[in-house]
This record gives structure tokens, sequence and C-alpha cells, in this order.
């Protein structure tokens, strides 16, 4: 989820400023690393060393964003990060909401951090173009929409092994109703926009979400209250992020090829 649209994005745009790209992946991993430090710091909870670690995680943040942002004027970055941070708080805040449940931990609270987690794509669209605009977005909104696929399964996986005794076909609406409709909203919108988009490029775009889709439906179907190996669940959706990933930046660079524009999404 934080470095797939970062790849995209640096897939798909030629010439490659690599040494940006560098410092970008370096302001990435800090903060993505140092976040849970400053959650535990707030909690005031954990070995006293993380105080340190905070600090390091630091230092590797400045070091990776001040180039970006004083030698290289990628100030399009500070938007970004303003968006980060908001989410950020809002994912926290969630967190420590008065509630029996983790709400940051339910699906939509999980769905909150993918869209803070896939910003990396709109970063790197500021590293390779120099600044956002509407298409930046969209591959940032193409992420989110692919990665909360997982969150909605994995969820869907979890509630039904909570469930004892008898699993039924009520129990299988109960636990993955959830995972239904958003599937179905997402064919909705993912055959939309490549109707939109048209030209033979756009059901490539579209012919990325296919794994997730076959996924969700076939698991449903034949979901029950046994929980499978996570560690067989994880390396497959591995597997799924790799094929959105290339297929993915294969579609994008068909678009822009189609439409004799590399400016928009890449290349000169």
């Amino acid at each position: 989820m934080l470095y797939a649209p970062l790849v995209i994005v640096l897939a798909a745009v030629r010439p490659v400023a690599v040494l940006p790209s560098l410092f970008l992946i370096l302001t990435v991993t800090s903060v993505f690393l140092g976040q849970y430090a400053l959650r535990v710091f707030i909690r005031r909870r954990g070995p006293r060393l993380v105080v340190a670690w905070l600090g390091v995680e630091l230092t590797l943040l400045a070091a990776g964003l001040l180039p970006l942002l004083f030698v290289y004027r990628l100030t399009g970055l500070l938007a970004i990060g303003a968006l980060a941070a908001a989410l950020f708080g809002l994912h926290t805040l969630l967190l420590y909401w008065p509630s029996r449940k983790r709400l940051d931990r339910s699906q939509w609270g999980e769905t909150l951090a993918v869209g803070a987690l896939a910003l990396t794509a709109p970063a790197a669209y500021v590293v390779a173009r120099g600044g956002l605009d509407p298409i930046a977005w969209s591959i940032w909104a193409a992420c989110v929409l692919y990665f909360s696929s997982g969150i909605f399964y994995v969820n869907m996986l979890l509630s039904a092994a909570r469930i004892r005794g008898e699993f039924d076909a009520r129990d299988r609406w109960r636990v993955g109703r959830d995972l239904v409709v958003y599937h179905v909203l997402l064919i909705l919108v993912v055959g939309g926009a490549s109707l939109a988009i048209g030209g033979w490029a756009a059901p490539l775009a579209a012919l990325a979400y296919v794994p997730v889709l076959v996924r969700a439906f076939w698991g449903w179907a034949t979901l029950s209250n046994e929980l499978p190996p996570l560690t067989r669940v994880g390396l497959r959706e591995v597997a799924y992020t790799l094929w959105f990933t290339g297929v993915f930046v294969a579609a994008l660079r068909s678009m822009a090829e189609i439409s004799g524009r590399w400016s928009v999404v890449g290349g000169q």
C-alpha cells in the first residue's frame, strides 16, 4: 500500500529523476516507520528508546525532505504532507474514540489509512512532473480503490471466523454484505472510468482489478467460518498487488503513447 503507488508513478514516467526519487523513498520510509514511534510517544507507552527512535526517523525525514524542498523546490509535497497529517490525525482520533471496538481497526478506519498510505502516488508525481494535476489524484484514487478491496476481504474472513457452530447463508450475507456492495460499486466505478477514458488502453487498466474482483466474489460464495492460513492470504495479496502494479503501469504508458501526450504521464 505504501510503495506500489509510488512505483506505479515512477515506472510510468520517463525519464526517471533518479536522485529526487531516492530522496522521496527515504522520506516516505522514514515517515512510515516514524508514525508508529509517534503513536507510542503520544500514548506514553513502550520502551524509553522510543524517543531516540523517533529522533532517528526525524533525522532521516529531514535528510530526504529538505533537498526535495530547497534544492529541487518541489513545494507541492507540502500539500500532500498536510493531507497525510490530517488523515493520520483522523485515524489517531479513531484510536481514542470511546467505543467498545477499536474504530481505527474497523474496515472504514483501515480504508482511511489506505488513503494516507497511497498518497505516495501524488508525491511521486510531484517528484516526476514538478507539480500536481488531476492525473496525479486519479492514480491515487485508483490505488485507494484497489487496496481497499483487500481490507473488505480480510475483514470478511475474520468476521466469519468469529461465528461458532453452523454457518448458513444468512451468516454469509451478514458478514460479506459490505464486501459485496463495495465490489459491485468498484465494478461500476472502474467500468465508468474506462468508458470515459476510451481507447484500448482503458480495458487494460480495468484488467488490473480483475484478480481482486474474482477473489472477492469467489471468496464470498465459498465463505465458511474456518479461517484460512493468514500467511497464504498475505502471499496471495502480494501476488495480486504485483499484478495490479505491472498492468496499471502498462495501461498508463499505453494511454500516454496513444494520446501522444507523454507530458501528461511521463516522458518528454
